[in-house]
C-alpha cells in the first residue's frame, strides 16, 4: 500500500509540475503579445488585440499610420504538434511559432523566399524560383537561403544592409516570404519572442520602401470580380434563433473585414457578401440555406499557365473535433484529390491550411480552383454559426497559400 502511495505521489508531483510549466509558458506568451501590442500601437492608427484562449490563438490586427509604407499587420501564432508511439506509450511535444502577415495595397511583380540555412533546404518551394541568390555579405549568406522568381528585384532587397540586419535579427526563421501582384503580401514564421516580431515588421516596412519605386513604375492593376445580383427566390425558412445566432457571428466578423452586406435585408437574409480588408480577396459570399455554402472569388494579375483543381473532403470515419493533432494526423483527416501530383504534394504539406480547414464543423467539401485569371474557393459545411468565422479564416489562408505556391 505504501509503495502504491509513493508512486501515486510521484505521479501527482509530475502532473502538478507539468501544469505549472504550462501556466508559466502561457504567461510568458501572453506577456510577449502584450509587448508586441505595445510597440505596434505606437505605429498604428487603429489596432485590435485578442488574447485568445485554450482553443484559439492570440491575435493583433493593426492598420498602420499613413506615414508607414506598410499598411496592415496581423500577428498570430500556430503550433506544430509532434508525436509518436513507442511500444505502448505515446510521446508528444509541440512548438509554437509567431506568424506575422503584412500587406500593402499597391503591388508589383515579385516573389522571394528567405529561410534560415538548413530548414527544408531541399524542399521545392514552387514559385518558379532560381538558384540561391547571394547578397555578398558572407555572414548573411551563410545563415540564409534566398530564392526568387524575380531575382533582379530580390537582389535589391538583400543588398540593402538595413533589410539584411532586420532579417538576421529574426530568430528561428522558418520563412520570410514576399509575393507581389495587385497587392504586396508578406508572411513571416519565426520564434515566439518580441524582438523577432519587431524585426520582422521592420523588415517588411523596409522592403516596402525599397519596392516603392518599382510599384510606381510597374504597378499591377486588376479589375475586380463582382458578385452576381441576388436572384428573386422563394423565402427560405430558417429558425429565428439560428438566424439570430448567424447574424451575431457575422457582426463579429464585421470587425475584421472592409465591408459586410446582408441580402436581401439584415432582418431576413439568405446571403451575406463579405469584402476582406484591403480587398485581398475580391469577395466572399455566404449562402444561407439547409447547409452553409460559401464561395470566394479573386481576380488574378496573370493567366494561370495550367488550371488547378483541388478537392479536400473529410474522411467519414474520422472526427474533426479531436484532441490536438500532429501534422500526420491532420493530413489523415482528409481525402485530398488533385490530378497534378506536384500540387497534391504541396497541399499535403500545407500544415497550417489543413489545420484551419480541420476546424470547420461538419465539413463536406473544401475546393480550390485556379483557371484563366480567377481563383475560386468553395466550401460546404454544416449551418453552424461558429462556421461563419472558421470558414472565413480558412478561405483567407487558402487564398494566401494558393497565390504563394500555385500561381506560377
Amino acid at each position: 500500500m505504501q509503495v502504491a502511495e509513493f508512486f501515486f505521489s510521484i505521479w501527482f508531483f509530475f502532473l502538478i509540475l507539468i501544469v505549472l510549466l504550462a501556466l508559466e509558458g502561457s504567461k510568458r506568451r501572453k506577456e510577449t503579445f502584450q509587448r508586441i501590442h505595445s510597440w505596434l500601437k505606437q505605429k498604428s492608427k487603429n489596432i485590435r488585440y485578442e488574447e485568445g484562449g485554450f482553443f484559439s490563438s492570440p491575435r493583433i490586427i493593426a492598420e498602420l499610420k499613413p506615414e508607414m509604407q506598410l499598411e496592415r499587420v496581423e500577428v498570430t501564432t500556430f503550433t506544430i504538434h509532434h508525436g509518436h508511439y513507442s511500444g505502448t506509450h505515446y510521446t508528444s511535444y509541440s512548438t509554437t511559432y509567431l506568424r506575422i502577415f503584412g500587406m500593402s495595397e499597391e503591388g508589383t511583380n515579385i516573389n522571394i523566399t528567405i529561410r534560415d540555412e538548413g530548414f527544408f533546404d531541399k524542399l521545392a518551394i514552387g514559385l518558379g524560383l532560381t538558384e540561391d541568390i547571394v547578397s555578398g555579405d558572407p555572414i548573411f549568406d551563410r545563415a540564409h537561403r534566398v530564392k526568387s522568381g524575380t531575382p533582379e528585384i530580390a537582389l535589391k532587397l538583400i543588398k540593402d544592409r538595413r533589410f539584411r540586419d532586420c532579417v538576421s535579427a529574426i530568430r528561428n526563421l522558418r520563412k520570410f516570404e514576399i509575393r507581389g501582384g495587385k497587392h504586396l503580401h508578406f508572411v513571416v514564421e519565426c520564434n515566439f519572442d518580441t524582438s523577432s516580431a519587431v524585426n520582422a515588421i521592420l523588415a517588411m516596412e523596409r522592403a516596402t520602401e525599397i519596392l516603392a519605386p518599382e510599384i510606381r513604375t510597374r504597378p499591377i492593376i486588376v479589375e475586380k470580380v463582382k458578385p452576381a445580383a441576388l436572384k428573386v427566390e422563394h423565402k427560405r425558412v430558417i429558425p429565428p434563433d439560428l438566424l439570430l445566432n448567424l447574424k451575431r457571428e457575422f457582426k463579429k466578423l464585421s470587425m475584421y473585414v472592409s465591408k459586410l452586406k446582408f441580402e436581401p435585408s439584415e432582418e431576413e437574409f439568405t446571403r451575406v457578401i463579405v469584402t476582406p480588408l484591403l480587398e485581398e480577396i475580391d469577395y466572399i459570399q455566404y449562402n444561407i440555406g439547409e447547409k452553409l455554402s460559401v464561395d470566394a472569388l479573386d481576380s488574378l494579375e496573370k493567366t494561370v499557365k495550367k488550371p488547378v483543381a483541388i478537392e479536400i473532403r473529410p474522411k467519414e470515419e474520422l472526427s474533426l473535433s479531436q484532441r490536438e493533432t500532429t501534422f500526420e494526423e491532420i493530413k489523415n483527416l482528409f481525402d485530398i484529390k488533385c490530378e497534378d501530383a506536384e500540387v497534391l504534394k504541396k497541399v499535403s504539406e500545407a500544415y497550417v491550411l489543413l489545420e484551419y480547414i480541420s476546424k470547420i464543423r461538419k465539413l463536406r467539401i473544401f475546393s480550390i480552383t485556379l483557371h484563366d485569371t480567377t481563383l475560386k474557393i468553395h466550401v460546404e459545411c454544416d449551418m453552424d454559426p461558429e462556421n461563419v468565422g472558421k470558414v472565413y479564416e480558412a478561405i483567407k489562408e487558402a487564398a494566401w497559400w494558393a497565390k504563394f505556391y500555385l500561381l506560377i
